[in-house]
């Protein structure tokens, strides 16, 4: 017996000892696994100040900055993007008779990632009609972000139309002010956030005022922790601790598959499946924060104070919801559901029914490119809108 009980013990030692050194290596390739580490991330002295003189803004978190450029890269294709004086990403139409007469704020959706600029839905809409459209979108953005950046930009007075534009996990963007807790090891990315506060909304401003904050980050870091609202319900649940051989089995399912899905990665025989495995997840999760009235009542109040703002400026505001692939999957979609109520109230093109009909392949960009659309999915955005005749 005292044998067996020793050859157990042995075995347990072996198994924690490999998953010890497994897990701390994949944790520094794989963006999802975290650790106690993780905990008080190390912030690169570099990074920091390249975040600063790229992208960083007190009021937003990030923006872009104006008359600046950036790259992307898919497929091994370099795509240029160039920004204009008010921080928006320049179009192909620069002549002089075609004078600005919409806008667009929002996320990546917005902004259109990974297409070029002739395939960008705005200018697809020029294309089409003697418009021409500002894109102020910006990656990653949650409506609150898009709502204080619409506030502060000064727009040329011929502008009279305002699209919002967002996925549905804007939900989740805007319940958080430190990304790394929703997004793992997204650790630059501190923003403001509202909060419900009685019948109307708090602003709870931007944690990092200057590149001197991160002289204090842990400090800011333990202040800003209880009030985040997936620091329990994401970060600790998914994080792996010593013992890491019963913190697997926490969740045995979800962790055997993000730990096989991660060695897949790392050995390039299949990049896909661990990012598939990470966006459904949080699409089903986000989903589930919109069947809480107090989560979705936060969405409800900053579209309509962005309604108010835009009566106020003689300017017809239309919001945009992109569902992304696998928010088109969902059995619930609350979020659809939540939206359709708001048509009463509020101008609201829910791209949902319109992408179910479509060939999903063709109107999202591969999993790896986080399910952007196609310049043929910014096609079928730019018809929608001729057609509602909203322009």
């Amino acid at each position: 017996m005292i044998n067996f009980l020793l050859f157990l013990i042995i075995i347990y030692l072996v198994i924690e000892i490999i998953f010890f050194f497994l897990i701390n290596y994949l944790r520094s390739e794989i963006p999802w696994i975290i650790t106690e580490k993780d905990e008080f991330p190390k912030f690169d002295k570099k990074k920091v100040k390249n975040f600063f003189k790229k992208t960083f803004d007190i009021q937003l978190g990030w923006d872009w900055k104006p008359n600046t450029k950036h790259k992307e890269i898919i497929n091994s294709r370099v795509n240029k993007i160039y920004f204009g004086k008010l921080g928006e990403r320049k179009g192909l139409k620069t002549e002089k008779k075609l004078k600005y007469n919409f806008a667009s704020f929002g996320d990546s959706f917005v902004f259109c990632r990974f297409v070029k600029n002739r395939e960008t839905w705005q200018e697809q809409i020029s294309n089409h009609k003697a418009s021409r459209g500002l894109n102020l979108g910006v990656g990653n953005y949650g409506l609150d972000q898009a709502y204080i950046k619409y506030l502060r930009t000064k727009l040329p007075k011929n502008v009279k139309t305002i699209f919002i534009g967002f996925v549905p996990e804007t939900l989740s963007r805007c319940l958080c002010s430190w990304k790394h807790y929703h997004e793992f090891k997204n650790i630059y990315a501190f923003k403001p956030k509202f909060i419900n506060h009685k019948a109307d909304l708090k602003l709870l401003k931007n944690p990092i005022e200057d590149i001197r904050s991160f002289n204090q980050i842990k400090n800011i870091i333990k202040k800003i922790r209880p009030s985040e609202f997936f620091y329990k319900k994401k970060f600790l649940l998914n994080k792996i601790r010593y013992p890491f051989f019963f913190s697997i089995l926490k969740r045995p399912s979800y962790n055997a598959k993000l730990i096989f899905y991660s060695i897949l990665k790392i050995l390039n025989l299949n990049h896909n499946k661990i990012i598939e495995l990470i966006i459904k997840k949080n699409s089903v999760k986000n989903d589930i924060y919109f069947s809480s009235k107090r989560n979705n009542q936060l969405i409800k109040k900053l579209m309509i104070k962005i309604n108010q703002v835009a009566k106020t400026r003689k300017q017809k505001i239309t919001f945009l919801v992109f569902p992304q692939k696998h928010d088109l999957n969902l059995k619930n979609k609350n979020y659809h559901k939540f939206f359709l109520s708001l048509k009463k109230e509020l101008n609201i093109i829910d791209f949902t029914n319109i992408f179910e009909i479509e060939d999903k392949d063709k109107i999202y960009l591969p999993g790896k490119y986080g399910g952007h659309l196609t310049a043929y999915g910014n096609k079928i955005v730019a018809k929608t809108i001729i057609e509602k005749g909203i322009l």
